[in-house]
């Protein structure tokens, strides 16, 4: 009687080929579409530091009773200082609130509903191309959305002019969301200088400014990566940054997350931190808290902190030697295309400039799944499946 007419929905792009990936009875599989960080046995092993931290959670024996609606104070606090510096919170021209929220996606959806609230008629503006859930989540807060040039597909690089120029175009009051670090899909980030021409056009055109914050750490370093997003907090009256402890931590599945906005007014700040709190209280009410205790407890501990570096350190790391590593590979097999931007791009994704075509090929035939856009997730290369990856991108394109 009810809901006959509803219609099943598209699988998500990305996650739907997990579900492809493992119904596949091909031993020699890789999935190379998904954003988990995998070691070179192609496991998601957890943080050696964040071990350490959930034994002493453990003895801590916390009550399991409800956070605040914007999270625990220490853990915000921590989470203002790593995104904006350590010196941030003694600036008195300055006044950053945060919130803990459900993932980095979480935080997406927080600022979304709560500009729905305040600015309905604007229009949200994304990288061509962005991470494919942006828009989604967007649009479902009643937004319309168009997009801002960002990559040149011929040369693999930053198309910073026709950038800068769309970006001029945007008119005041609009939306743009912006990729901190590490950009998703195409690894390709700008320099501090590009960061300070866009924050001065933003700033002068008006235009309301979130930061997608994802990867920190996952490029060059976590105060080398939040160069950008410092630049635009320095610059800009206010800015909403979207950060995220999924991958930095390795804390996928517990959903930590943090919202941030720093405002010049002290006033506007708490303003704004009570109507984020009253949209959180809608949608999903409290934070979980068990991921939040396991970082604030990494980062209020120097030995802890010392050894979640190294953990990170590594992880960057091996991430550039498997760039360095398929480059050398199809180069060795004499590959018709050149690979060799990969090198250069930043964090866990190149945007490969595989067709779609071949990408369907690369599925279908050696079954190695990776996203229609080209998108490749090189944290899902080791040296176990390098080979076979190479030797089937070779045959295919």
């Amino acid at each position: 009687m009810f809901f006959d007419d509803i219609n099943e929905a598209p699988k998500d792009p990305i996650l739907g080929l997990t579900d492809e990936f493992n119904k596949d009875k091909n031993l020699n599989k890789v999935n190379l579409a998904v954003g988990v960080y995998q070691d070179d046995n192609g496991l998601t092993t957890t943080f050696e530091s964040v071990l350490e931290a959930e034994k002493i959670l453990l003895d801590m024996n916390i009550p399991k009773s409800y956070k605040p609606i914007d999270g625990d104070k220490e853990f915000l606090n921590k989470s203002i200082e790593m995104v904006l510096g350590e010196k941030i919170l003694h600036d008195n021209e300055s006044y950053p609130i945060a919130l803990n929220t459900p993932g980095g996606t979480g935080a997406l959806k927080l600022v979304s509903e709560f500009l729905n609230n305040f600015s309905s008629k604007s229009t949200v503006w994304f990288s061509n191309p962005t991470w494919p859930n942006h828009k989604p989540i967007f649009e479902a807060s009643g937004f319309n959305t168009n997009g801002y040039e960002y990559f040149d597909k011929e040369k693999n690089i930053v198309d910073f002019e026709n950038m800068i120029n769309s970006i001029k175009k945007i008119p005041a009051g609009d939306i743009i969301v912006l990729h901190g670090c590490c950009h998703n899909p195409t690894g390709c980030d700008l320099s501090n200088d590009q960061w300070d021409e866009i924050s001065s056009v933003l700033k002068k055109n008006n235009i309301i400014t979130i930061c997608d914050f994802a990867y920190q750490g996952l490029g060059d370093g976590v105060d080398e990566d939040a160069s950008g997003v410092r630049i635009l907090s320095e610059k800009l009256e206010d800015i909403f940054i979207c950060s995220s402890y999924s991958k930095n931590f390795g804390l996928y599945s517990e959903r930590v997350g943090c919202l941030i906005y720093k405002s010049g007014d002290e006033n506007k700040s708490k303003k704004i931190l009570s109507q984020l709190k009253k949209t959180a209280r809608t949608i999903y009410s409290n934070p979980p808290a068990h991921g939040s205790e396991i970082v604030k407890i990494i980062l209020n501990d120097e030995n802890l902190k010392s050894l979640w570096l190294k953990d990170l350190s590594s992880l960057r790391n091996r991430i550039r030697e498997m760039r360095v590593s398929l480059n050398s590979n199809l180069i060795e097999l004499g590959c018709n295309k050149d690979f060799s931007f990969i090198v250069d791009q930043n964090g866990m994704f190149s945007f490969s400039g595989i067709s779609t075509e071949d990408v369907q090929k690369l599925r279908n035939e050696y079954s190695i799944y990776i996203v229609d856009s080209g998108r490749v997730n090189i944290a899902g290369i080791t040296s176990k499946n390098i080979n076979y990856i190479s030797e089937s991108i070779n045959k295919v394109v």
